[in-house]
């Protein structure tokens, strides 16, 4: 098939897009199902937080290396042999479960392998779209890929839940494969071209590429600003929330009031992606990021508040939302302001900031609740006659005290972020980039 022959342009996008959401179900059940299969097998909870670093922190790992190369190859090419590389750590996992040989450190190598695959594709598919997408779109585009997270979201733990019970954990690799097809598939159906290179750039060695992206972002400061806001806020709430949640609901509540709450999550980011896919979201876009950050900022306040399952549910609903206009204008801003060929190295950094921070928030979560919020708030804490009488005490209390410390630094964040000009206004002094008119590289 030659390139006139293939989807370009918005055909392609929404073929990547739907290739994306297929592929996407199919893996969020296989880490659905596997995390299941190590509460299961284990009974241990250090086990099953172990196995979400893994997943998790690979993918920042990765990323460092993954800029330079996606901005020096094909980067349509990079996207099927990532998603190649990632289905056969997903193939060996499920040999080894037929076989009735899959261990723990099985699991973690082959996230391991999946995360760094993964740190490519993310990098190559969001460079890709100014490729492809007008620029009065790339809102509405932006959208649309974050309702394809906000499916995945909903749909792979109900579906998985669903085959696990029917025909048990093989069932879903099976679906994963199929579904992985579909993504290989958008990618072998579209064009997505390619950005020129800069001839002392294209005789460069990946370190000098990689130096040239960081120099790329320190001599704009507006990225950096942006950069950090979106870092912090990650470590703050995916890093030190998520990594909690789930012990404090089950404090008060059973697994099936815990699913629903978790689901919530998924719920809003499909209400926002719809919403910013409509709408396209506020024409200062950094007004949008911070509305966002503040959103989720007073939900996570309102989580520590009482124990109440509705109210948390109500609570990740809104987080959902919130960090989907936070992400999706953020990721459309880095699309406007920065050049086509520094793209992939710029999302790669970011990726890998964002999920470094998250990594370490998770880390250090468990240890702040075990040795220093939740005795606040236990008999005889240090807490419990001033704050314990509003959030009450006892087991679960000093994790629901660092959602209101977290949520209270998010919030004071956002504040200090709207008030200082050199932030809010960053778009109109960060021109949009313009594609100057030179020859290709030989």
């Amino acid at each position: 098939m030659t390139s006139q022959q293939k989807l370009s342009g918005m055909r392609a996008f929404y073929a990547l897009i739907l290739g994306q959401l297929v592929s996407t179900v199919g893996s969020g059940m296989t880490r659905f199902g596997l995390g299941i299969w190590v509460l299961a097998e284990t009974g241990d909870a250090t086990a099953y937080t172990i196995l979400l670093f893994f997943a998790v922190l690979p993918v920042g790992l990765g990323s460092l290396v993954a800029g330079p190369l996606v901005d020096r190859w094909n980067r349509r090419l990079v996207m099927i042999i990532s998603n190649i590389v990632a289905s056969l750590s997903t193939l060996v996992v499920a040999i080894l479960f037929f076989l009735g040989a899959l261990d723990l450190w099985h699991l973690y190598i082959a996230l391991f392998v999946n995360g760094i695959a993964n740190a490519f594709i993310l990098p190559a598919l969001d460079s890709s779209v100014p490729l492809l997408v007008p620029r009065d779109q790339l809102d509405r585009a932006s959208g649309m890929t974050q309702t394809v997270q906000a499916m995945e979201a909903i749909l792979s733990p109900a579906l998985a839940g669903f085959l696990i019970g029917f025909a048990g954990l093989g069932a879903i690799f099976i679906v994963d494969f199929v579904t992985f097809s579909a993504s290989i598939l958008a990618l072998v159906l579209v064009f997505i071209p390619q950005p020129q290179r800069k001839v002392a750039e294209a005789t460069s060695n990946l370190w000098q590429e990689f130096l040239f992206g960081i120099r790329y972002i320190r001599e704009r400061p507006a990225f950096i600003y942006l950069m950090g806001l979106v870092t912090l806020t990650m470590f703050l709430l995916p890093g030190l929330g998520y990594a909690v949640v789930t012990p404090l609901i089950l404090t008060f509540a059973d697994e099936q009031a815990l699913g629903l709450v978790v689901s919530g999550f998924g719920v809003g980011s499909l209400i926002g992606g719809i919403l910013l896919t409509v709408w396209g979201g506020p024409k200062r876009r950094v007004d949008g990021i911070l509305l966002g950050m503040f959103v989720a900022g007073l939900s996570a306040m309102l989580i520590s508040l009482r124990e109440s399952a509705s109210l948390i549910g109500v609570s990740f609903i809104a987080t959902g939302i919130s960090f989907v206009f936070m992400i999706g204008l953020n990721r459309v801003i880095w699309q406007l302001k920065a050049a086509p060929e520094v793209l992939g190295r710029i999302f790669s950094l970011r990726v890998a900031l964002a999920i470094g921070g998250q990594a370490v928030g998770i880390l250090i979560a468990g240890p702040m609740v075990t040795f220093i919020f939740e005795p606040m708030l236990m008999e005889g804490g240090i807490l419990v006659n001033n704050i314990g009488q509003i959030l009450g005490t006892g087991v679960g209390r000093g994790m629901a005290f660092m959602f209101l410390v977290v949520g209270l630094v998010q919030v004071t964040i956002v504040a200090v972020s709207f008030f200082t000009p050199s932030i809010r206004y960053l778009e109109d002094r960060l021109p949009d980039y313009i594609e100057p008119d030179i020859q290709p590289a030989p």
